[in-house]
């Protein structure tokens, strides 16, 4: 997913979005597909606590 498409969906600038992304680096996998820098969450078991962490709020 872009950084693009996330502003998109969260209704946010796309700027404050790489922002945040460049502050969880270390935590993504970034790839260039067709010209975009998309990127994956590097390990499925982050995602995994992720989304707990969401439901718990």
């Amino acid at each position: 997913m872009s950084a693009e498409d996330i502003a998109q969906i969260i209704d946010e600038f796309d700027f404050d979005i790489e922002e945040a992304l460049e502050n969880w680096l270390e935590f993504l996998q970034p790839e260039r597909i067709e010209g975009k820098t998309r990127y994956s969450l590097y390990h499925s078991s982050f995602r995994n606590w992720l989304t707990q962490q969401l439901n718990a709020a």
